[in-house]
């Protein structure tokens, strides 16, 4: 396509400008016409939008929100029509005029059609323009110069065209600057439109404003026109006009453009300018970002082998915009602080900001030069630039591993998404402009990045970027639907003699079909037969959906242990199930060997193993863990996280085996995939004989990498690896590691008693930490401390933050007096309610009671108590309701007492609650126990048995008597931690209890 050709044709045309008018406004918010109810939410293709001029007039330094424009629109009639259709929203003072050209004389004006209306369709806000009388006005074939004025109000909010203030703070002056937003149905606030992706157009975009200040668009500036004063204003001001080149055919959603008095840096690279625009303030923090656009751009480049389509490519940092930054072709616009340099060094922040500009830098591929035919699609803009955001970032920046960070920030969103949310398909049908918004999702963004990073690797990542090539040369300023993309993908392989004698290499669009269609994800199920060599691997969807996929599988054995081979060994057909022999994997393998599948967890699925392998595997991972990459020896606690949480594992001393080489694991991945086991057991053991046992046990395996992120930590370095101190904080404090309770418990009291801002003093990963430090510090308080944080809770204000962090850490206590105490300070005297109104106490009881299992006695306890001054809220019965879904087992009949007693005091004081009592012989009773207590049933027993194995004990016997003599749900026995209550006592006084 010559789009030089087109480009000189529309500015040719598009100079022409018209005056007529034939339509008085249309009144806002009210319609002029209801349309009929069954018109399409979709535009008609009847007719086609081939360019358009757009003029907008602000004066918006003034302080003036309304704005002035003018959209004329070149339009092709494809089919005969009576109308012509496009959308407008929240425009006013509507004048519309018509003019049909002469295809022979494009330079001609065109004769003028008068004999037209309007009316508005607010439902899917169209606005129609038809003949007067119901007739078949516009021919096939016809052109049209269609000219509409208009005004427009902006917002505050980042949708349409939208302004916001700029202090400064030496002068004491406040600047207005304006900015756009058109994605995804956001371009008809800003002008009338086709305001849908498959209409894609060239614009060639004027702005008039003060002279005071600077515009900015897609393409470079065409000319600036000195305007001089106008009369007509408040204040007298020139007035500037800046014009613009004219663009390549895009969609309305990318249309954008900034009106300010910023200032840029720039540097030129293989003819692209680009740009970084900030207020004149924060001029001097972009260098760090335009570094990295330069190289992402040559690099996106030199990668798919499509150079960058425009000749500039502005980065324009603002203080409110919608997301961290959008993806405007030649004009991404971003929230400040994810461009612009803060006052300290973040590594972390600092990769999610190359991460966040390198993701809009590949939408100028993805969405911008190849579009989505409808919004079905956007997987194919957002998993794209999300994947190779995160590809190109890896090759610039290779030390940085941010292939590990895409596992925890995306990966394990799309994994959680699809095992516990309902789930949509990647390929998902829409049509209203929320049903639209929402589909900017988990699924498109992060699952589609991960299907996409299966297939990459599945298909040889160098085959799969030459099908991509082709996609992007073959389609460039057009739209797609899937299945052009599956067949550029399906030309490479053919290509490839590596994959000629695959049965699966014509099948390219079944594969990937059956991924983009199906609402969940697999689990793969790898069963071994030990006597005859034969694998047979079983396939289901994690929501129990009859869904099947085409799977890429690969395998490691410890013969062949290479994982940096990712492409495809076997696709597993769309069966249930299916069995193979080693013989037709090419696999050697012998009774005690291991078999990894998914090297590096580059297929998106889960794998389970037979427990014979699961074994296999562990005693590798003791010997040498190392020759299992560290991918896969993290997916292999994600993939049996389910299977242990419900109760499915086959044997858990096979899991526990596999925890035993994590004494030895010095990379952070497998641990923070461990974590959520790790957590779910130190529940369910709670109050069990084990529980001292597993706390000895996790000790063991956490204390040396704790100790060495601690000692990196206090040194003041911040490795990427401390995204994930967060779960090693946990897991230690939770196994009373000494360290970690007075690093917690400083760093809580520092905040609270010396109002230490952990902002100010310390790096941005505490952010993400800071529940966690607060939590755990206040687990373990002397009586006299407790008292000084409720002395404390009582002068803060409600309103602050402090306030906040308090109520959220105070629930942590595990003293049961400690409880005791907090609940009655925070009912008050005679229930006055005093810290907290009696709806906000009763939910927050709630919470304590669902988040802490050492509450759960004590607030049985106080309710026993005081019940009937309880009972006079009304919100108490919610309360009683929802706690008692944790009743074990074992307290069924002192909860069937208080039951009673409480449906008593309500019935006799003629009480009546917002919801009824629940039923002391409900299902809902002990609901959410029963979980726990069919896992120790069935396990624990075993675990005790495999720790008193594994730890050395000085009297197993004795031991395991006096762990049953601990009572009252005490999750500390008597005699545990002699090292640690040294150094806990001298460091918090010598009341702590351990």
């Amino acid at each position: 396509m010559c789009t030089s050709c087109v480009i000189k044709v529309l500015i040719t045309a598009l100079a022409l400008g018209l005056t007529t008018t034939i339509a008085t406004s249309i009144p806002t918010p009210s319609p002029l016409v209801h349309m009929p109810s069954a018109r399409s939410l979709r535009l008609p293709n009847d007719t086609y939008p081939l360019g358009y001029l757009l003029h907008i007039s602000t004066n918006i330094h003034l302080g003036d929100w309304q704005f002035n424009g003018s959209a004329t629109i070149d339009i092709e009639i494809r089919r005969s029509t009576n109308e012509i259709v496009l959308h407008a929203k929240n425009l006013s003072d509507i004048e519309i005029t018509l003019r049909l050209l002469d295809n022979d004389r494009p330079d001609d004006v065109g004769e003028l059609v008068d004999d037209l209306t309007h009316t508005y369709d607010s439902q899917g806000t169209f606005l129609v323009i038809h003949p007067r009388e119901n007739y078949q006005a516009f021919e096939a074939g016809q052109r049209y110069r269609l000219e509409i004025l208009y005004t427009g109000i902006m917002g505050t909010r980042p949708n349409g065209l939208y302004w916001m203030p700029y202090e400064d703070s030496n002068t004491n002056e406040t600047t207005y600057v304006a900015a756009t937003q058109a994605e995804p149905t956001y371009a008809r606030l800003i002008f009338p439109c086709y305001d849908e992706p498959a209409f894609k157009s060239n614009y060639t975009i004027k702005l008039t404003h003060s002279s005071s200040l600077n515009a900015v668009s897609n393409m470079p500036v065409a000319q600036i026109q000195n305007q001089g004063v106008n009369d007509d204003l408040i204040e007298h001001s020139n007035l500037t006009t800046t014009t613009f080149q004219t663009t390549p055919p895009m969609s309305t959603y990318l249309v954008a453009f900034v009106i300010s008095n910023f200032e840029s840096i720039s540097e030129t690279h293989r003819g692209v300018t680009q740009s970084i625009y900030s207020s004149p303030t924060r001029k001097s923090t972009g260098r760090r970002a335009l570094n990295n656009t330069i190289l992402t751009v040559a690099k996106l480049e030199d990668y798919f082998g499509v150079s960058y389509s425009l000749p500039k490519l502005d980065h324009v940092a603002l203080k409110k915009n919608q997301g961290a930054a959008m993806e405007n072709w030649g004009l991404i616009t971003f929230k400040e602080d994810n461009v612009l340099e803060q006052h300290r060094k973040d590594e972390y922040k600092i990769t999610k900001e190359r991460l966040i500009a390198n993701h809009e830098i590949s939408h100028q591929w993805f969405g911008n030069l190849v579009s989505p035919e409808w919004w079905t699609y956007v997987w194919m803009n957002e998993g794209f630039a999300t994947y190779f955001g995160y590809v190109v970032t890896d090759l610039i920046y290779p030390n940085d591993h941010v292939m590990d960070i895409f596992l925890r920030d995306e990966a394990e969103f799309a994994y959680s998404d699809s095992s516990l949310f309902p789930a949509r398909p990647m390929t998902h049908y829409v049509e209203t402009e929320p049903d639209i918004m929402n589909v900017f999702d988990v699924i498109s963004y992060k699952r589609a990045a991960c299907v996409i990073k299966m297939f990459h690797h599945a298909f040889h990542q160098k085959t799969f970027v030459s099908g991509i090539r082709t996609y992007l040369n073959k389609f460039q300023y057009s739209v797609v639907n899937e299945l052009d993309l599956f067949d550029s993908l399906q030309s490479a392989l053919l290509k490839d003699d590596r994959f000629q004698q695959q049965t699966w290499v014509h099948m390219v669009r079944e594969i990937m079909l059956s991924w983009t269609h199906s609402e969940s994800l697999p689990v793969v199920t790898v069963i071994r037969n030990y006597e005859n060599d034969t694998i047979t691997f079983r396939q289901h969807s994690v929501h129990s959906k009859n869904e099947l996929w085409w799977i890429p599988l690969n395998f490691a054995t410890v013969l062949t242990p290479n994982f940096e081979h990712t492409h495809v060994e076997y696709f597993m057909p769309p069966m249930s199930e299916h069995t193979v022999s080693f013989n037709e994997l090419h696999l050697e393998l012998g009774g005690r060997d291991w078999l990894i599948v998914n090297k590096q967890q580059t297929g998106f699925y889960h794998v389970i193993y037979d427990m014979d392998n699961l074994l296999a595997i562990a005693r590798q991972l003791q010997r040498n863990h190392s020759v299992i990459h560290q991918r896969n020896r993290a997916a292999l606690f994600q993939d049996l996280a389910p299977l242990v949480s419900h109760n499915e594992i086959e044997s858990m001393d096979v899991f526990f085996e596999l925890l035993k080489y994590l004494e030895f694991e010095d990379q952070v991945m497998p641990w923070t995939r461990a974590s959520s086991s790790i957590n779910f057991l130190f529940e369910a053991l709670y109050d069990t004989t084990s529980i001292s046992l597993f706390k000895q046990f996790m000790r063991r395996l956490i204390a040396s990498s704790f100790q060495r992120l601690l000692r990196l930590l206090e040194s003041g370095e911040s490795p990427l690896e401390f995204l994930s101190f967060e779960d090693f904080l946990h897991i230690a404090c939770r196994a009373e590691i000494p360290e970690c309770l007075i690093y917690t418990q400083k760093l809580a009291h520092d905040y609270i008693f010396k109002n230490s801002s952990l902002e100010v003093d310390y790096p941005d990963y505490y952010f993400a930490m800071h529940d966690v430090i607060l939590c755990m510090g206040l687990r373990h308080q002397s009586y006299e401390e407790f008292e000084k944080l409720l002395s404390v809770l009582k002068t803060t204000q409600p309103d602050s933050m402090l306030y906040d962090d308090l109520i959220y850490a105070l629930r942590c206590t595990q003293n049961r007096q400690h409880m005791l105490h907090y609940l009655t300070m925070l009912v008050g005297d005679n229930f006055t309610y005093s810290i907290m109104n009696e709806k906000d106490f009763m939910n927050y009881v709630i919470y304590l009671f669902k988040t802490n299992a050492a509450s759960r006695p004590v607030i049985w306890h106080f309710i026993d108590g005081n019940y009937k001054m309880l009972s006079r809220s009304t919100h108490f019965v919610q309360l009683f309701n929802e706690i008692a879904e944790y009743v074990p087992e074992s307290q069924r009949e002192r909860f069937a007492v208080l039951h009673s007693k409480i449906e008593e005091y309500l019935q006799s004081e003629k009480i009546t609650p917002k919801v009824p009592l629940i039923d002391k012989d409900s299902s809902h009773v002990g609901k959410k126990m029963k979980n726990k207590e069919q896992f120790v049933e069935r396990f624990e027993h075993q675990i005790h048995k495999w720790l008193l194995n594994e730890l050395p004990q000085p009297d197993n016997r004795d031991y395991y008597a006096a762990s049953l003599s601990v009572g009252n749900g005490s999750d500390r026995p008597g005699g545990l931690l002699r090292t640690a209550s040294k150094m806990l006592k001298s460091a918090f006084g010598a009341n702590i209890s351990l």
